[in-house]
């Protein structure tokens, strides 16, 4: 399952500070967009020397954005200022919390700080995208009420109970969810 992710979305081993940075300018991108498109543009940063702090704090952003346009990323325009922006920042990202992630990454939800610690720290913490959550819904019977009312933390301890009853890994669960039900990997 793991050879369809691009190689920098693959987790496990110990990351040096750059290529943390390269994970988190992926997680930047990987909002609103197919996958295959995350990973082009993602690729496209990378050949133009764009996908580290100190790239993108050389670059203007508009630099940035032409490079995004280029391979047709929607969000071209928003996701160049917050890649300058997360080049500009502070925040300790080798150690940060996810909720530090969230609050001082532009762009970065629960969502995506899960999937950065998830795949660069082993955190057990769940990628909760719209296929997940659906299936969470489906699968715990959830009214369409309840379960807008629970936090990302309520929806991700369902899916851990989940994961641990079906004897997987919230990554493995997740990714196979994923992997069955995004449009772009389907089968014609």
């Amino acid at each position: 399952m793991s050879e369809q992710l691009h190689k920098i979305d693959r987790p496990g081993g110990k990351y040096r500070i750059e290529e943390l940075q390269e994970v988190m300018v992926f997680c930047i991108l990987d909002t609103s967009v197919p996958y295959e498109k995350c990973c082009q543009a993602f690729d496209a940063l990378k050949k133009s020397g764009l996908t580290k702090k100190k790239g993108l704090r050389q670059a203007s952003e508009r630099d940035i954005m032409l490079v995004l346009k280029q391979v047709g990323y929607r969000w071209a325009n928003q996701k160049a200022r917050y890649l300058k922006e997360f080049a500009k920042g502070n925040v300790d990202i080798k150690h940060a919390s996810r909720e530090e992630l969230v609050k001082d990454i532009k762009g970065i939800g629960m969502k995506l700080a899960s999937m950065f610690l998830r795949n660069t720290r082993g955190k057990k913490y769940a990628v909760l995208d719209v296929h997940t959550l659906r299936w969470l819904q489906k699968n715990y019977n959830f009214s369409d009420e309840e379960f807008k009312k629970m936090s990302y933390q309520e929806k991700e301890k369902h899916f851990i109970r989940a994961a641990e009853f079906l004897s997987t890994t919230t990554m493995e669960l997740d990714l196979k969810i994923w992997n069955e039900n995004r449009i772009g990997n389907r089968r014609r």
